[in-house]
């Protein structure tokens, strides 16, 4: 009888143990501030449409302790209504903002926006940053 009772005093202790373990992942966050950007050049990048401008952004940040930036999801919207996501793993990471640049050729848009959200280590992602870049004077 005896060791049935400790055999079930240590079976409970199992259970408290597992459910009051803590899932370290559920704490970790990211908190991305205003997009900035830089023009880089106009019409000085090559895309398969023809010229396009370099623009070079900045996304300052806040995250929790252990937690690395691994990838951007970008979705790129134009004035016409168009849209595209796409995943980017280029980006430069200082611990406090992400730096990221691309090519983008406006043709007939008269605007781009990229909505931005950063993704990191243990499922951890951001809330969403934009920043809408006019036509520069001149840019395809």
């Amino acid at each position: 009888m005896k060791k049935l009772k400790n055999t079930l005093f240590y079976i409970a202790l199992l259970f408290v143990g597992i459910s009051c373990s803590s899932d370290d992942e559920s704490n970790l966050s990211i908190t991305a501030n205003a997009q900035s950007f830089q023009l880089n050049g106009v019409n000085n990048c090559d895309l398969s449409g023809g010229t396009g401008s370099t623009f070079v952004m900045t996304i300052p940040y806040t995250s929790s302790d252990g937690v690395d930036i691994q990838k951007l999801q970008i979705k790129t919207k134009v004035s016409d209504g168009g849209s595209e996501s796409k995943t980017n793993t280029q980006f430069t990471d200082n611990g406090t903002s992400i730096v990221w640049a691309t090519c983008f050729r406006f043709g007939s848009q008269t605007w781009v926006e990229f909505e931005v959200t950063l993704e990191g280590s243990g499922n951890s992602s951001s809330n969403i940053t934009t920043v809408r870049i006019d036509k520069p004077a001149g840019a395809n």
